[in-house]
């Protein structure tokens, strides 16, 4: 999953998401880069043209791919935690994602019991000054298969 932190560079103290592509569904995304940022994490990608939708904005499938990076990009810390499959994902759009901005994925654990954790969140662009969704979701935690 994630590297070592980046040491230099415009993305210097970030880490990347998946530092070595293993071809699966997520790295279809780009590259995702990630720090904590309490009470959470802010997890951040570059927008292109293959995240659009007809009318030219950021396509609500490839947002909440995103979303799922988020929640579980807030949860990677748990002590003992192995794994964690999504249970429910409740989002709200609010507005338009405009391609060839970064996008911003905030999330945080709302609570945590022995089974499930609660995370919460928005997607934002422009610095998170606008928007774009606010979300909710469940995570049930599970033991990785090898």
């Amino acid at each position: 999953m994630a590297g070592a932190p980046i040491e230099e560079g415009p993305w210097k103290g970030w880490r990347l998401w998946h530092p070595q592509p293993e071809g699966r569904f997520v790295d279809t995304l780009g590259e995702i880069h990630y720090r904590d940022e309490p009470p959470g994490v802010l997890a951040v990608i570059e927008t292109g043209h293959r995240h659009s939708n007809y009318l030219g904005f950021l396509h609500g499938g490839f947002l909440m791919a995103f979303i799922d990076v988020a929640m579980f990009a807030a949860v990677r810390h748990l002590p003992g935690h192995t794994g964690a499959v999504t249970v429910q994902c409740a989002t709200d759009f609010l507005g338009a994602g405009i391609v060839g901005k970064p996008l911003e994925g905030r999330g945080h654990i709302v609570r945590e019991t022995g089974k499930l954790i609660w995370v919460a969140g928005t997607l934002t662009q422009d610095d998170g000054e606008t928007l774009v969704c606010q979300w909710h979701g469940l995570l049930r935690k599970v033991q990785r298969r090898p």
